[in-house]
């Protein structure tokens, strides 16, 4: 104890009693206590909540979660997408345009470029047809590998 009080002088002075207690009359109305919430348990149990919906809120959250995607994602790139823009171009295109892209679209290939080399047709097609008709019958890739041949 000598040594203690050299070592720490102010630790030496605390008193070696306990400082965890019980509160005043904790045993005495435990028992009532206790029974007091094993009642407010059976009567919270007796509740039955749904089985329905414990198995549909997954669900829904999952669907939710789906169309948040779809709107911050899907809807608004759908939206700028050049196709879109493509269509609402075609839409405004005059009746004889149309008939020139129809009559391109549906040739092969082979009689497209006998149209273009025969000079005695009626028809003359423009870049922009020419340039529809690749478009519409060729993949990027196909484009691309042509072109670096």
């Amino acid at each position: 104890m000598d040594e203690l009080k050299k070592i720490a002088p102010e630790l030496s002075k605390i008193k070696k009693e306990n400082p965890f207690r019980v509160p005043e009359n904790y045993f005495e109305d435990f028992s009532t206590r206790l029974q007091m919430k094993l009642e407010e348990e059976k009567r919270g149990s007796t509740k039955n909540h749904s089985r329905i919906i414990q198995f549909i809120k997954p669900a829904l959250s999952l669907a939710a979660g789906f169309a948040l995607i779809f709107m911050l994602a899907y809807w608004p790139l759908k939206t700028l997408t050049p196709n879109q823009q493509a269509s609402k171009i075609v839409t405004e295109t005059d009746e004889s345009d149309m008939l020139y892209a129809s009559l391109v679209e549906g040739m092969d290939e082979n009689s497209f470029y006998a149209m273009l080399d025969d000079n005695n047709g009626t028809v003359q097609f423009t870049d922009d047809d020419l340039a529809n008709f690749v478009n519409t019958n060729s993949s990027e890739y196909e484009i691309f590998s042509e072109t670096e041949n």
